[in-house]
């Protein structure tokens, strides 16, 4: 039967029997509320609630017992309404904190507030403006924007679906000019020192509130430890902190900080966690049998500590009449030798200060005969070293009792590996191969008894013999894990899996961020993301084995979060933020960059870097800048990304706080000032817009007034200045709002002009054969310097040997060439001497010093003669030497090109190249006329080092070293292997070896056809070193031999290879005939016609002319003879044995060209042919005379040639 039961209100007598218990809940049912017949669900009606609120508790009862339900608390509640209030206007002057009150009525369930405008909008909150969580809106400091006339709570409750609203707040905030900046003061909590229970399981909500100017920024920390990870969350703008799951170990202090710069505000909160009664252990139904104990555990915890007390059918302990054999033992309730009629449910319940625990616990005493509820003959498998379990569940009252036999039917818990549980489960471990077989169940009491059969299989075990490694990877990189195991081989399925944190790590078709290859998992690209630890689980359907890397990211830090700005002055701000990810490496630093907007907007530039536990930095700005900043992390792979620029802060202008630095005042002409200075960057003018005020006075004669000009850059140049005069001069920066710091003076000069000095008393100290000594003083007024002295030079000039003739001069030339140039040597700064060094021993020289400024130099001093002293000469000029046989050189050399003195002779060593120890052991002095000599008797076909050296009385200078080897070079290359390596239709090509390293020799390539007859041709000539050949211009189908052709010693041609090639193709037929059809016959034939052609013409030419033509071109041309000078002497040189046949024709051509060419006819000497043919032969004779020279004359006739006509 279920019954419905109100609860006793307190102070009420107990009802000592159940009956009256339930006549009042009868009556009070009748009243307004009702129970269900045959349910146990109470129904109040709403309206009568009020009278019937109070604690309600539900017995459900039947002939074993009565069960008890927890209490149930019953409260009525009428809609709640705000009271009528008169609400004045809140007035506050800019920059004050504001409260604004909520205060909604109370209920058993606090309502949820919100802050709305009449427009049904939320109040936007921030870090200045936030709402706490008594309900009220708090305002750190009031803003005129903030002016308002209808700042509206509303409160929600959420049992009665009810929300109500408060009459409207008007706030009004009054600008001022007098708004100054304040510390922080904590406004929420009100008490100095708050106090707080938190229950364990619930949540703690800590708040704190403060106002001040500027805003402040709220911070927490647990003063006894670190905030608990995971559960400590900040809400509201870190204003409340809550702290979830709430256990004994979050007692302690928790402090908060709000801070603005002007100061820091602290207040500390004491936690204690007290808890409601939970359950350690609670009391568990049982069926028992005749005789048993039952024993009823109730072990309770809570803070205050609990109050337990047992009842038994819902009566309490103490009013159930004692039968002796119930009994409390701490904390359990023993019922012992039951009986059958003992059946009964207890209830164990727990109080404390902050709620109720109940429990029933049914015992119920009945005889019942054993029965095994496991089935028979089960099989059970381990693995070796596991622990197995062989069930054998037993009912029966009494409780049976059960004993386990090993396959060898003995005792199963004689084995010190074996023990057996209450619930009749035998645990055997560690398991091992020899425990395979069947063991056997047997259970009973004093009415019956039962057993079962089990069978045991015991595998070998799951092994991960290569289990993977830790990794510690760069983002990017590619990593493997590596997991090699080994398995029973009768254990199918079985397989490796791998997890990541605890899921399954999946190959996906759309990503290859991992794949899995066997027992290998491999990461690809790994992010900061991948990282975690990777556990390789090689499982089988009896066991698995696992084991556990970790992969650890690495890299640059990430960009830092909640960068913040806080003004702390008028340019001064504070920067605070919150460290990002560090990816592994601790942070090292942070950098802060600044963007100054105005003058160079988009260039964020490194200010300043703290230390990486710092996560703030205060920095002074300059004034009229626009700033913005940024903040990146630093570790030890490199530097982060920056973070989200801050919001802009601007500064007011203001007098320049630096003046200009590298001023200088010098000229650029002799009658200038020119007044240079390193002009302020932007960011130091201050203002828009920069100048400089410049200032100077003269010095010389006596100090001047000042001189003054403003302009906006340099230069500034004074003109009409006196040369060389110096100056005061200083340069300050000015701007719209002043005058920047007075700047020191600087000294400065007019310009220059070249020096009317010149050095004096110019010395000459000779040190060695090559360096001498140069020595002078500065004559003259230091003003005719005009200038700074920057230095002197010495000018030098060689004039030759020591030993040449002064006589010996060539004649001038008709051009004379450039002076020579001379040396120079420049002394900086002020100086009376100088090391002259690098000169010829043995030469004659002279010099002269002059000083210069920066302007130029002056004249110049007298001039110095010297000669320097003989040293060692240098190497001779050449050194050539012969092979003249397998023991003997020839040796020719040349004097050295300088020789630093007279030379007093050579000297010459040898040695063989490979003798290292003793010096030379040959040594040969030569007078200084000597400059050849040959060496014999040497080591045939050795190597010689030879070095030669010149000696003058100082002795021997450097030596001009040579090797020279007595065995003869080889003039013919040694061929390893010779062959074709490539054949076509018109060319082939010839691939070598060489049998041994040699130097490059040349040689020729020849070939000639086989199958026409024809002399050995040249195809050019080929280098040993290349090792091919192409020949070409072959004919195809055709075989040639092919040679190459050297030189040997002797200079004699000497083939030293030969073979036979065939080309590809078809040979093309030549056509057949005789001697007739040769090339060089049809040129013979054809030279010889064309000669009797000629040879025709010319007899011709000569027949239709007279005698008489003839005789007086002799005359004529015998009379030129007389009258000009011939020069035969210059054909003479031509006269040459082979050109005779040649020179004849060439000048019978020319005798027949004069003739054709004259102007003279046959007429005018009445010639005829009596005439052309006269006995006296004189046509004849000229004809003939003519051919008897012209082998010796290539031009007209000499005068030897016409003496025969006199």
């Amino acid at each position: 039967m279920t019954s419905c039961s109100s609860a006793r209100p307190p102070g009420t007598p107990r009802s000592s029997s159940a009956g009256r218990a339930r006549t009042a809940r009868s009556r009070r049912s009748s009243r307004g509320s009702r129970c269900p017949r045959g349910g146990g669900t109470l129904v109040i009606n709403a309206s009568l609630a009020g009278r019937l609120q109070g604690r309600f508790r539900c017995a459900a009862t039947n002939a074993l017992g009565t069960a008890l339900s927890p209490e149930s608390r019953v409260i009525a509640e009428n809609t709640p309404q705000w009271p009528k209030e008169k609400v004045t206007p809140v007035e506050v002057e800019e920059g004050d904190p504001v409260v604004l009150p909520c205060d909604p009525p109370k209920s058993a369930v606090p309502p949820k507030i919100y802050w709305l405008n009449s427009r049904i909008v939320h109040i936007a909150q921030d870090a200045r403006v936030s709402m706490g969580q008594d309900g009220f809106l708090y305002f750190a400091n009031a803003q005129v924007g903030d002016s308002h006339p209808d700042y509206i709570c509303h409160a929600h409750y959420l049992g009665p679906r009810t929300i109500i609203q408060k009459e409207p707040l008007d706030l009004r905030v009054t600008p001022s000019n007098s708004v100054q900046s304040r510390r922080p003061r904590l406004v929420v909590p009100r008490d100095p020192q708050p106090t707080h229970v938190a229950l364990r399981g619930g949540t703690l909500v800590l708040e704190c509130i403060a106002e001040g100017l500027p805003t402040p920024w709220v911070s927490w920390r647990r003063l006894n430890g670190p905030l608990p990870p995971g559960r400590a969350v900040l809400d509201n703008f870190n204003k409340t902190l809550r702290l979830r799951d709430v256990s004994e170990a979050d007692d302690g202090e928790y402090e908060c900080a709000a801070e603005n710069g002007h100061g820091t505000a602290r207040r500390s909160h004491l936690v204690t966690v007290e808890a409601a009664p939970y359950w350690v252990r609670r009391p568990q139904s049982g069926v028992f049998g005749p005789g048993e104990t039952a024993r009823l555990d109730c072990v309770v915890g809570g803070k205050p500590r609990p109050r337990i007390a047992w009842s038994l059918n819902g009566v309490p302990l103490e009013e159930v009449p004692d039968s002796g054999r119930r009994v409390l033992r701490d904390g359990a309730l023993v019922l012992s030798r039951l009986e059958p009629n003992d059946s009964v449910v207890a209830q164990c319940e727990a109080t404390n200060s902050h709620g109720r625990l109940l429990a029933n616990a049914f015992v119920y005493v009945v005889e019942l005969p054993v029965k095994i509820l496991t089935p028979d003959e089960a099989s059970y498998a381990v693995v070796e070293n596991q622990t197995a379990f062989l069930h054998c569940r037993a009912f029966g009252a009494p409780a049976p009792t059960v004993e386990w036999l090993s396959p060898a039917l003995e005792p199963a818990l004689q084995d010190d590996r074996a023990f057996g549980f209450t619930n009749g489960t035998l645990r055997l471990g560690p398991a091992a191969p020899g425990d395979r077989g069947v063991f056997t169940c047997r259970a009973h009491n004093g009415h019956s008894n039962a057993s079962v059969t089990a069978r045991l299989d015991v595998r070998a075990a799951t092994r991960i013999e290569v289990p993977p490694q830790s990794v510690t990877a760069k983002k990017g990189e590619t990593v493997t894990f590596t997991c090699g195991a080994t398995f029973d081989p009768s254990l199918v399925p079985r397989g490796v899996l791998w997890l990541r944190d605890g899921d399954p790590v999946l190959e996906s078709p759309d990503s290859d961020k991992f794949s899995v290859a066997g027992d290998t998992l491999t990461v690809a690209g790994v992010d900061y993301g991948d990282q975690g630890r990777f556990r390789c689980r090689a499982w089988t359907q009896l066991d698995a084995a696992e084991a556990e890397a970790e992969l650890r990211v690495v890299g640059r830090p990430g960009p830092v979060r909640d960068l913040q700005v806080l003004e702390e002055g008028e340019r001064q701000v504070r920067l605070r933020w919150t460290p990002g990810e560090e990816h592994n490496s601790p942070v090292e630093k942070f950098v802060v960059e600044q963007e100054e907007g105005i003058f160079s907007a988009g260039r964020f530039e490194e200010r300043l870097t703290v230390p990486g536990g710092q996560p703030w930095a205060v920095l002074a700005l300059s004034p009229y800048g626009r700033y913005r900043f940024r903040v990146r992390a630093v570790n030890g792979y490199g530097q982060g990304d920056p973070s989200t620029p801050s919001a802009a802060i601007s500064t007011a202008p203001a007098a320049p706080e630096r003046y200009p630095m590298g001023v200088k005042g010098e000229g650029n002409e002799t009658n200038n000032l020119v007044i240079t200075w390193q002009p302020l960057p932007p960011g130091d003018w201050n203002a828009p817009e920069l100048r400089y005020r410049v200032q100077w006075r003269p010095l010389e004669p006596v100090r001047g007034h000042w001189h003054e000009d403003t302009v906006g850059a340099p230069p500034l140049v004074v003109r009409d200045t006196p040369t060389f005069s110096p100056y005061e001069i200083r340069v300050q920066a000015v701007n719209e709002a002043g005058k920047g710091p007075e700047p020191p003076l600087v000294i400065g000069y007019s310009g220059e002009d070249l020096p009317l000095v010149y050095p004096e008393n110019v010395g000459v100290e000779i040190l060695n054969s090559t360096s001498v000594r140069v020595t002078w003083s500065l004559g003259g007024a230091p003003r005719d310097l005009r200038g700074h002295l920057r230095g002197y030079r010495v000018l030098y000039w060689r004039e030759g040997w020591v030993g040449e003739r002064s006589r010996r001069q060539a004649p001038p030339p008709a051009t004379p060439g450039p002076p020579p140039q001379p040396g120079v040597l420049t002394v900086p700064g002020e100086a009376s001497g100088a090391v002259l060094g690098g000169l010829h021993p043995w030469s004659r020289y002279r010099l002269q010093v002059l000083v210069f400024n920066g302007r130029g130099a002056g004249p110049p001093s007298a001039e110095i003669r010297f000669h320097t002293p003989e040293g060692v000469p240098g190497p001779p000029e050449e050194l050539r030497v012969e092979r003249l046989g397998d023991t003997a050189l020839g040796l020719e050399w040349r004097r050295p090109r300088h020789p630093n003195g007279v030379l007093s002779g050579f000297l010459l060593q040898y040695r063989l190249e490979n003798q290292t120890e003793g010096g030379f052991p040959y040594e040969i002095s030569f007078p200084p006329g000597t400059l050849n000599t040959t060496l014999a008797r040497l080591e045939p076909r050795g190597r010689y080092r030879l070095e030669l050296r010149a000696r003058t009385r100082h002795g021997p200078g450097a030596p001009l070293v040579r090797l020279a080897s007595l065995a003869p070079e080889p003039v013919l290359p040694v061929l390893g292997s010779v062959g074709f390596g490539e054949v076509g239709e018109d060319f082939t090509v010839l691939r070598w070896t060489l049998a041994q390293p040699q130097a490059n020799i040349e040689f020729e390539v020849e070939y000639m056809s086989k199958t026409t007859e024809e002399p050995w041709r040249s195809s050019g000539r080929a280098n040993s070193s290349l090792g091919r050949y192409r020949l070409g211009d072959l004919r195809p189908g055709t075989s040639y031999r092919v040679q190459f052709v050297g030189r040997n010693h002797s200079g004699e041609r000497v083939a030293f290879w030969e073979s036979e090639v065939h080309t590809n193709g078809t040979m093309v037929p030549s056509p057949a005939g005789g001697f007739a059809t040769e090339g060089w016959f049809i040129g013979f034939v054809s030279a010889a016609v064309l000669l009797l052609l000629l040879l025709l013409i010319l007899c011709f030419i000569k027949r239709s002319k007279g005698g008489k033509y003839s005789v007086k071109d002799k005359e004529d041309t015998q009379v030129d003879s007389e009258a000009r000078p011939m020069k035969d002497e210059t054909f003479g040189e031509y006269r040459d044995g082979e050109e005779k046949a040649s020179g004849s024709s060439g000048r019978s051509l020319g005798a027949a060209g004069a003739a054709l060419g004259s102007d003279d006819s046959l007429a005018g000497y009445g010639g005829s042919a009596d005439v052309q043919f006269n006995e006296d032969g004189s046509f004849i004779g000229q004809y003939s005379g003519t051919r008897g020279t012209a082998a010796g004359s290539s031009g007209p006739a000499s005068p030897s040639a016409a003496a025969p006509l006199d």
